[in-house]
């Protein structure tokens, strides 16, 4: 009796075992996920795509390789005309040629010494833009100089129709300043201006970022398609412009690097 009552009673204390283990695996995997999902943004706006994958390596392997590449992309949108990270080349064009933003507000002229025909930006853009004045005034009494900031379609056909080259202006449906992100500023310093002044270059380089502005053609036309232009800060969102000053890449190397990530993943 002793052994058949054995055989009966082991297989229903393995099958509750298995069970068990079981139901500990799920809810283990479904804390994994909540974390995932909850942490997922900030992960990628904070940490180039090489880290997040690093910190994230035993999580990954969990998920669809495929929804985390979407994810990505979701965070960075660089397509979409009204994306703060928008970006357009020769070869990546307005999908609306002759786009205009919605939300254009002029900014704040306190700071500066206004030279721009159109002296706006978008909503976020100027909020923003306000901001890093104002510190750069306090800092050094001085103000910043915006020799131009939005135009639109029609301003863009007259300047590329009128005298620039491609490598030195984007074409006309190719310019940040359209998107309404764009200014070129200098510092004006008595009546007179310089956007060589290495004092005012330093401070941009160093600060500009965490106002969301980048210098999109820092490196020149073999990087970056076009020449240098120190003058040139175009705003990109605060999370991004953080990415791109800690990895020291130019707009175009980032997308070159995503689309070669994208490739090899």
């Amino acid at each position: 009796m002793w052994q058949t009552k054995e055989k009966s009673i082991f297989p229903t204390i393995f099958f509750a075992c298995c069970m068990f283990i079981v139901f500990v695996f799920i809810v283990m995997q479904n804390v994994v996920s909540a974390d995932v999902v909850e942490n997922f943004d900030a992960d990628v706006q904070n940490a180039s795509i090489s880290d997040f994958i690093l910190q994230k390596a035993g999580v990954i392997l969990a998920m669809n390789i495929q929804d985390a590449k979407e994810k990505y992309e979701d965070t960075f949108d660089i397509e979409t005309d009204y994306s703060f990270q928008k970006y357009v080349s020769d070869k990546n064009v307005l999908q609306n040629k002759e786009y205009e933003p919605v939300d254009l507000v002029e900014f704040n002229t306190e700071n500066i010494v206004n030279k721009a025909a159109r002296p706006y930006l978008r909503q976020a853009a100027a909020t923003a833009f306000n901001e890093m004045t104002e510190s750069f005034y306090k800092e050094f009494w001085e103000k910043i100089y915006v020799a131009s900031a939005y135009r639109t379609y029609q301003d863009q056909v007259r300047l590329f129709d009128g005298w620039c080259t491609s490598i030195r202006c984007a074409k006309i449906w190719a310019s940040e300043h359209q998107l309404g992100l764009a200014v070129d500023i200098h510092v004006a310093t008595k009546y007179w201006y310089s956007h060589f002044a290495s004092w005012y270059l330093d401070w941009m380089d160093e600060n500009a970022y965490k106002y969301g502005f980048i210098n999109t053609y820092s490196k020149g036309p073999q990087v970056d398609w076009k020449m240098k232009e120190i003058w040139h800060r175009r705003y990109v969102w605060v999370p991004f412009a953080t990415e791109l000053h800690e990895s020291d890449m130019s707009f175009a190397e980032r997308i070159k690097y995503n689309e070669e990530w994208i490739i090899n993943n």
